[in-house]
């Protein structure tokens, strides 16, 4: 079965520079790849109709002007759960490496990563396997028991929270009630034992 990847990165640069080393040091090959979201989602589309969809998609978390990467990836995966999905960021934060693998992705490596690190990310990923950079790891596990203690809603809150989002944004983000996203917020505060946003973002803000 032939290993084909299509990447998305809205630098152009980095993008070629990326397909340049995954095929001339391993037997990936390259479908083609695209600087935007809506044209990823368009190439897509075409592929899959032609029944030529890539094994799997390297992606980025920021397009400029554009949705996040976490939509990207979220609308990938519900589309085409048959394509393994990739993240190679500049982010590197275990909030952000969690949202990435939550919304479908099954791998996720920094851009300050070696780049031997992302050929492996690959394979491991077509094998069956979740994969995160090393260095990634041990911030994301210290996230994860962190968080544990909060259902899906409070996460969602703790994540716009540690964005520095203001009430009335998260209301707008989440679409419910500013009067809800304050009582998520005392539940978040009281669940991780601290007093007011200040000291969460002090204690926390670098996690995102």
């Amino acid at each position: 079965m032939s290993k084909t990847f299509y990447i998305v990165d809205d630098h152009e640069m980095l993008r070629l520079g990326t397909i340049s080393y995954i095929q001339n040091n391993s037997a990936w090959i390259c479908t083609g790849n695209s600087g935007s979201y809506d044209t990823a989602l368009l190439e897509l589309e075409k592929f899959s109709k032609l029944g030529k969809l890539p094994s799997l998609v390297i992606s980025d978390l920021n397009f400029y002007g554009e949705d996040t990467g976490f939509s990207l990836v979220r609308k990938i995966h519900d589309l085409y759960p048959e394509v393994k999905i990739v993240v190679f960021s500049m982010f590197f934060a275990p909030g952000v490496v969690q949202n990435a693998m939550q919304s479908g992705a099954s791998g996720y490596v920094s851009k300050n990563a070696f780049s031997s690190e992302l050929l492996l990310c690959m394979d491991k990923v077509m094998a069956g396997e979740t994969f995160i950079q090393s260095e990634l790891e041990q911030s994301l596990q210290q996230f994860t028991a962190f968080t544990d203690a909060l259902t899906r809603r409070e996460k969602d809150v703790l994540n716009l929270l540690l964005r520095r989002m203001s009430n009335d944004q998260i209301s707008d983000e989440l679409g419910i009630k500013r009067r809800a996203v304050e009582n998520y917020i005392s539940s978040i505060y009281e669940k991780i034992g601290i007093n007011d946003r200040a000291e969460l973002l002090l204690r926390y803000g670098n996690m995102i």
